[in-house]
């Protein structure tokens, strides 16, 4: 590449032109507790500031520190920020750079997004989880950039030399670089050099850049500016009443670090800088044990690793005894795990936060939920099933037909639209399927569901796994709860079909056929239940579960209803 090719693409990369920028606010209302920042290049280094030596604990070494020590101080992390933006810079990264960053769920994901922010460039955040195909078009899209990899990721996501040629600029991985590789760089190899100036994006310039979760194909890569993503932490950062966060908690979180989540959730972290336990696998055994130490005021992870958690609610060394706030983003939760892990814990008036969100929107509707909330078993339509209102002043929800765009009445069904601060600029090298998305100030959500005469959003399905006359997802909620001893439900869209129910079950004992019987009757018809173990349902990183590939896997032929659309 000459010096004025490089120069050009350090200007200006072709996918970060034509972008729509946010509409931004500063706060929620003149109490409000706002963000201390929305750039992440700075969030560690401000949180610093206020609070240096609060403690910040992973559940194992960081890859690119490996022997390091699993608790530092906010002080020390920002030091370890300010090391990787000068490994970074030393590997040739400039401002307007992009630097893909695809190695093992860690916390160092989101340190490494800092550093490339730090610097200027535009971090892009992708999972391991995916299949060589699915890298390559997304590194694509990304016009070669630089690539922040490990070895596991190098054999198994099929970065041999020629992909690594053809899609990256240059490639470092963060553990030992295979002798055999002289075209990957060791990262560990570029330690020592100065601090480098702190070079951050204005606010409404593109910042970062993480995916959707690939449930029907490819994820989409969104980017966000800090204008957006300081939007979105407005919510986050409020003083909610019962459940806001305290600068006392001590915060458990488990989350896949190259979802937009993290980068979002760093800005009211930085602004209050708690105690932090922050863990990247929900199976690993570690979890147990620093539940325990900790103690956590407040909990938030993924819904489905919340559902595998529940027998780890019941363990005698009660984890979860002091939590007085659980928080679940993403997906809807199910009522049966509310229940279990809000009698988990030993406060009077313990608050479960459902946050309905979106990588490109952030959260569309809140609901708190006590104790009461979920007291009912196998009830229809499930609580839970019920996620909430947008927060008021700040964020707009309505339902259209997916067939003519035209508004339904309250009660309807329809597509649901949001409208609020804080929206994606774009889809990296997908522009025109953002913009088929977007009409005006309204985003279409992808999502069927009912906006109830008080305003509050009743999901019924993803429009693209929609099935006639029901809900997917109320079945799969009431059969957990009816059947407790099973550990997945999953109801798939069939053309022509009934609908196709699939759970897994404790010890991978099947149900009896009364007891699906009595479990159903009241249910609409479907199809006798297949059987099957947790791990052979195909997940995303997020542990969604990837309906479209799962009925290909069972069902073959079998078509969905949906259109897919808005996906």
């Amino acid at each position: 590449m000459t010096a004025e090719t490089t120069k050009a693409k350090r200007e200006r990369p072709s996918f970060l032109t034509d972008y729509a920028p946010t509409r931004y606010r500063k706060r929620l209302t003149p109490f409000s507790r706002v963000p201390i920042t929305g750039r992440i290049g700075e969030v560690w280094h401000l949180a610093a500031q206020r609070h240096p030596r609060n403690p910040v604990i992973v559940d194992r070494a960081p890859d690119v520190h490996r022997e390091g020590p699993l608790e530092r101080s906010y002080l020390q992390w920002a030091a370890l920020v300010d090391d990787l933006a000068s490994r970074l810079h030393a590997l040739g990264v400039r401002e307007w750079d992009r630097v893909a960053v695809v190695k093992r769920n860690h916390l160092d994901v989101a340190l490494l997004a800092s550093a490339a922010a730090r610097i200027g460039a535009v971090p892009a955040l992708i999972t391991d989880h995916h299949d060589a195909r699915t890298l390559a078009v997304m590194l694509g899209r990304l016009e070669k950039p630089f690539l922040i990899t490990d070895r596991q990721a190098l054999e198994r996501m099929g970065l041999d030399k020629e992909t690594v040629a053809e899609l990256t600029e240059k490639t470092a991985v963060v553990d030992d670089a295979p002798e055999d590789r002289p075209d990957v760089v060791s990262f560990d190899g570029l330690r020592g050099g100065p601090v480098v100036e702190p070079r951050l994006r204005a606010y409404d310039e593109p910042m970062v850049i993480t995916h959707t979760s690939g449930t029907t194909g490819v994820p989409k890569l969104v980017l966000h500016s800090a204008e957006s993503l300081y939007s979105l932490g407005l919510v986050e950062a409020e003083r909610w009443p019962f459940f806001r966060l305290r600068d006392d908690d001590t915060v458990a979180f488990c989350e896949p670090y190259s979802h937009q989540r993290i980068i979002t959730g760093l800005l009211p972290l930085a602004t209050v800088a708690p105690k932090l336990i922050m863990m990247s696998d929900p199976l690993s055994p570690v979890v147990r044990e620093l539940l325990v130490e900790h103690k956590p005021t407040l909990v938030e992870t993924l819904p489905n690793a919340f559902l595998a958690w529940e027998e780890l609610a019941q363990d005698p060394a009660k984890p979860f005894q002091n939590v007085r706030v659980f928080v679940n983003s993403f997906d809807a939760i199910h009522t049966r795990t509310v229940r279990t892990f809000l009698a988990a814990t030993e406060r009077k008036l313990p608050v479960w936060v459902q946050s309905w969100s979106q990588t490109e929107a952030g959260a569309v509707a809140i609901r708190p939920y006590v104790r009461g909330s979920v007291k009912r078993r196998g009830h229809r339509p499930p609580p839970t099933q019920v996620l909430g209102w947008p927060v008021p002043g700040f964020g707009k929800v309505r339902a259209v037909d997916p067939d003519t765009g035209t508004p339904v009445r309250r009660g309807e069904v329809g597509l649901i639209q949001f409208s609020a601060p804080g929206r994606c600029l774009t889809y990296v090298g997908e522009k025109e399927r953002h913009d088929l998305k977007r009409e005006g100030n309204w985003w279409n959500l992808g999502d069927m569901a009912v906006i109830n005469r008080i305003g509050a959003v009743r999901l019924i399905d993803r429009e693209v796994d929609r099935i006639p006359g029901a809900s997917a997802l109320e079945i799969e909620d009431v059969l957990l709860d009816r059947l407790p001893r099973t550990t997945e439900v999953i109801v798939l869209a069939v053309a022509g079909g009934k609908p196709q129910p699939v759970y897994s079950s404790q010890f991978d004992q099947p149900v009896t056929e009364a007891q699906w019987r009595a479990a159903t009757a009241d249910l609409p018809e479907m199809a006798e239940p297949i059987h099957i173990r947790w791990d052979e349902f195909p997940r995303t990183a997020t542990w969604k579960v990837r309906r479209v590939m799962l009925r290909e896997q069972l069902l073959k032929d079998a078509d969905g209803i949906g259109y897919g659309t808005w996906t």
